[in-house]
């Protein structure tokens, strides 16, 4: 059996190249966009163009969860070598997709020509004419990527999470630069629409492709099995909370921020947690690309490996987030100066405050999600919704007094209740088990001391 070291430098890191690549492609595309669409059609226009292309990232989420428990269901089966049980997941998650976006699709066409002709109209920025063929031809182009997701969960049961990643992540770059350059040509939102959906058409039909060639396997099933998807529902239930949690947390905590200290109080909230969040972004690719294995290991009985996995995480989430936020709390303000302009001036302690929330989040997340990836995660996500709002609810009340930093010390609570609760699971499922761990850590540190001596043996 490969050592895990071996998997860290293959699939692991392949797959923490792979989630870099992708959050690089998302930076990119957005610095690029703002410029590219308010020059060809102003700012009003920009913004009814955002307004609209929200709508594909609500219909992505239009699976209610089922994308994220069926994919481990059928990383779990294919591990324990049971395909024709994956290949039954994979055909039930694409079909009651399919229907699932079919609905939602006509919902949105009779809401935009029938029910409410006159919601989409926004005056000189976009009129009606315009608007509506726009928003339909998103909502093409969201259940496009509804499907998308049904195919992303087969590459990974079919051990091909970074190559799939990757290959995903170039579609979407190709769609962008495509329909950019017809906008800053002075193509109407209509036909930069029509050419977002064109470009996900066809990388739809590679992925497709790319997926028959890789895992011939998953269409060998043509019917619903309906025993596996009930078996799914309290999985996907927990995992469509997740998002709604995060949510409450992220966006909820700067709309209460604003509504009660004011638009001025929110900036530099705002600044300062997407620069701390970016930094974890980054740190927990290792994280996500960790988690196929994690599955892996788990359905097949391998507790060394699996404990070896949790080591890492631990290990790797330490090694990058505490610089950063070492980084965050020396640098962070001259920085935001710099990058604002001198018009954000967060204080040191909201500084301090949201740089120890970022510690937090690294001391639970990289557990949650290898939680997330043996379909657990019930066993925290209401905890997290629940404990989202009442913190977000906390804050509001102590922004009136304390202004963003009341705030910052309500989410800090947050995280480190997640913390406790994570911890908690993680040792009621056995992945902190002490002997383990031990056992883990020991074969890491002996096939380190192996590998540096063969190093020094082959040194000339």
């Amino acid at each position: 059996m490969r050592s895990i070291l071996d998997l860290a430098r293959t699939r692991l890191a392949q797959g923490t190249a792979a989630g870099f690549y992708g959050l690089g492609v998302q930076l990119l595309v957005q610095l690029v966009s703002v410029p590219v669409l308010v020059h060809s059609w102003g700012v009003a226009g920009y913004g009814a163009w955002v307004m609209l292309f929200a709508v594909p990232s609500l219909l992505a989420m239009a699976d209610l969860g089922l994308t994220t428990a069926g994919a481990n269901a059928m990383t779990e089966a294919a591990a324990k070598g049971d395909r024709p049980r994956a290949a039954r997941i994979h055909m039930a998650l694409r079909l009651i997709t399919a229907l699932t976006g079919l609905a939602l699709l006509a919902l949105a066409a009779a809401f935009i020509y029938g029910l409410a002709p006159g919601a989409l109209d926004f005056g000189r920025a976009m009129p009606r004419d315009v608007a509506a063929p726009t928003a339909m031809l998103l909502c093409l182009y969201g259940f496009l990527a509804l499907l998308n997701g049904v195919t992303l969960a087969g590459f990974r049961a079919a051990d091909a999470f970074a190559s799939s990643g990757m290959l995903y992540q170039t579609v979407v770059l190709v769609e962008a630069v495509v329909a950019l350059s017809l906008a800053l040509a002075g193509c109407s939102p209509v036909a930069v629409a029509l050419a977002y959906l064109l470009a996900r058409l066809a990388g739809t039909a590679v992925l497709s492709l790319v997926l028959k060639r890789t895992a011939a396997w998953l269409s060998t099933s043509w019917t619903i099995d309906w025993g596996e998807v009930k078996a799914l529902i309290r999985p996907a239930l927990a995992a469509l909370v997740l998002p709604g949690a995060h949510a409450v947390a992220i966006q909820g905590s700067v709309v209460a921020i604003g509504a009660v200290g004011g638009p001025a109080a929110v900036p530099a909230f705002s600044v300062v947690r997407t620069l701390s969040r970016t930094a974890l972004q980054f740190a927990f690719r290792f994280n996500v690309a960790s988690m196929p294995r994690y599955t892996v290991f788990v359905a097949q009985g391998n507790r060394e490996r699996a404990s070896q996995l949790v080591l890492l995480n631990l290990g790797v989430a330490a090694l990058l987030v505490v610089p950063a936020a070492l980084g965050l709390l020396l640098l962070g303000r001259p920085f935001i100066d710099l990058w604002t302009g001198g018009l954000v001036v967060p204080s040191f302690a909201l500084l301090a405050v949201l740089v120890l929330t970022m510690l937090a989040d690294a001391a639970w997340i990289p557990l949650s999600n290898l939680v997330l990836s043996i379909n657990r995660h019930g066993l925290y996500t209401y905890h997290f919704l629940i404990a989202a709002a009442l913190s977000v609810a906390l804050g509001a009340l102590l922004v009136k007094d304390m202004g963003a930093l009341g705030m910052a010390w309500a989410l800090l609570g947050l995280e480190l209740v997640m913390v406790l609760r994570t911890w908690q699971i993680a040792r009621r499922l056995g992945m902190l088990h002490r002997a383990d761990l031990a056992g883990a850590s020991r074969n890491l540190i002996a096939e380190l001391r192996e590998r540096r001596t063969s190093l020094k043996d082959s040194a000339p």
